[in-house]
Order: C-alpha cells, then sequence, then structure tokens
C-alpha cells in the first residue's frame, strides 16, 4: 500500500514543483518570502488538535520542530535553485542528492538494513535521477549551474534530514500528532524569517503586490503539496525512508513532462532539450520502471 501512497504524493509534488517556478519566475517572489509563506500556512494545521493532538515527551518534540525548520530550510534552498535553473533540472539534481543523503542517515542514525534487492532498487532510482539531471553546460552559464547545483544539493541534505527526523517520529510517536507538531516547527521557522529585518521588508514589498491571481496560485500549490505531504508522511509510517525517498524519481520525470508540455504555452517554463538528452532522459525513465518494479516485487 505505501507504494501506491508514495506514487500519488510525488505525483501532487510533481504539479507543485511547476507550480512553485511560477511563483519564483513569473511572479518575482522572492525565495525567503515564499519559504515564509509555506511555513507560516503550516498554522492551519490547528484542525487536527481535536483529533488526538498532545504535547510529546521533551526529546521528541524537540525532534519535531527540528524536522519542521528543516523541511522549510529545504524549501528555500529549492526555490533559490528554481530562480537560477530550469525546472526539471533543478528538481532533479536536489533528488539525486537526497536519497544519498537520506540512504546515510537512516543507516547511521536509524541503524536501517535493507535487502538485497532493496538497494538494487535504490541505486537503479538513484541513476535514473543523475541520468536525467545530467547535462554539459555551456562556459557562459558555468557559474549559474554551479549554484543551481550547489542549492539544490542543499535542498537535497535538507529533505533528507527532514525524511529521516519524520520517520524516527513515527516509530515513536502518532501520526496526527507528529503531523502536527512538525508543522509547528515549521510555523516557529516562518516567525524566525520575520524577525529577520531583510526578510521582513521583503516579506511587506511582496504584500503589497497584486494577489489575486497570485494569491489563488499559493493557496493552491499549497494544497496540492500539502495532501501530497500527507501521503508521504503516511508512507513513511509504512516503509524505509530510503526507498520512499529513491521514490522521488517518479516526480522527476512528470516535472521534465510536465515543464515540456506546458512550456509551449508559459515562457517561465520552457526548457530547450536536444535528440540526445531527450534519448538519454528516455533511458532514465525506463531505468525509474525497473527500479519500481524491482520495489513492487517485494511488497
Amino acid at each position: 500500500m505505501w507504494l501506491y501512497l508514495a506514487i500519488f504524493a510525488y505525483f501532487l509534488f510533481a504539479i507543485a514543483n511547476i507550480g512553485d517556478k511560477l511563483m519564483v519566475s513569473k511572479y518575482k517572489t522572492e525565495p525567503l518570502v515564499y519559504a515564509f509563506y509555506v511555513g507560516i500556512l503550516g498554522v492551519l494545521s490547528v484542525i487536527l488538535i481535536p483529533l488526538g493532538v498532545y504535547f510529546p515527551v521533551p526529546i521528541l518534540l524537540i525532534f519535531s520542530l527540528l524536522a519542521g525548520l528543516a523541511f522549510v530550510l529545504a524549501l528555500f534552498f529549492m526555490y533559490k535553485a528554481l530562480c537560477l535553473g530550469e525546472t526539471s533540472k533543478a528538481i532533479t539534481i536536489m533528488g539525486g542528492s537526497s536519497p544519498i543523503f537520506t540512504f546515510l542517515l537512516a543507516n547511521l542514525f536509524l541503524h536501517e538494513n535493507l535487502q538485497l534487492q532493496e538497494i538494487g532498487a535504490f541505486l537503479i532510482l538513484v541513476l535514473a535521477i543523475i541520468l536525467i539531471s545530467w547535462e554539459k553546460e555551456r562556459p557562459v552559464r558555468k557559474k549559474y549551474h554551479e549554484s543551481m547545483i550547489f542549492w539544490s544539493v542543499m535542498a537535497g541534505l535538507f529533505f533528507a534530514v527532514n525524511y529521516t527526523l519524520t520517520k524516527h517520529l513515527f516509530n515513536q510517536d502518532t501520526f496526527i500528532n507528529v503531523f502536527f507538531w512538525t508543522r509547528m516547527g515549521g510555523v516557529i521557522t516562518a516567525i524566525i524569517i520575520l524577525l529577520i529585518p531583510k526578510a521582513r521588508k521583503l516579506i511587506k514589498t511582496d504584500w503589497k503586490r497584486p494577489k489575486k491571481q497570485k494569491g489563488a496560485l499559493v493557496f493552491g500549490i499549497q494544497a496540492t503539496g500539502g495532501l501530497g505531504v500527507v501521503l508521504q508522511s503516511y508512507a513513511l509510517t509504512l516503509a524505509s525512508p530510503t526507498l520512499v525517498n529513491a521514490l522521488q524519481a517518479i516526480q522527476y520525470a512528470l516535472v521534465f513532462v510536465f515543464a515540456h508540455l506546458l512550456g509551449r504555452k508559459i515562457h517561465h517554463l520552457q526548457e530547450k532539450i536536444s535528440t540526445r538528452e531527450l534519448v538519454r532522459k528516455i533511458l532514465a525513465f525506463a531505468l525509474i520502471f525497473l527500479g519500481l518494479y524491482l520495489l513492487a516485487k517485494i511488497q
């Protein structure tokens, strides 16, 4: 069951990623401001309080807040990368590093032992992500490409920290309680961002811009991504964080497809692709399906 939940979650994330690109490119929303919006929207999780929210023991509360912090920081780094590169490249470079960091953290802190077939599927999916994101940049764009790689890798690292902490919390506490307190960690992070003078000035400036269409887009992105987070979080309660994280290969394949199709009508999503690159990415998609097949056989 976790496999299908994770697949649908990453489908929703792919849609949200396209929206994220529009926010930071078309609507010129600063990454720090957008991270603030996402973090502060976590306050909506107060509706979960009657469903069984309570104060966990201090160490679990700290881990929950740190997981929320890591999530907002990961989003900030991802938005920085999206500002510098094409959507599918930035997202897939992030995804190529995130499963590796998750694999290392899960083994180091959760003492996770994977079966040989699971390790094989994990490596195949990571290879697929690398193939999707690989491209030789022109010298004139080298600086931008290196910056995009840096921010994407940083996003991958902090998403991995979030996944690993969240998995540990799910092993110790209820789904509702963990979900609520990790969202509260995001809210606290947003408040900290608001206390930074430069960030506060950027938020005020952004708030004065026309909001009708932009506000609807933000709400739609967060609703879609929020449902994805719920499904992914529940999948984490049922399976290894390394495997759930590695399945992001589906997300990156879908981002590439969506960006290619929508880019014909939306300038900010346009991505140039050569025949050689298309063949390479089709090969990567084939590896994704092979990895999924191996995972499905384990279930």
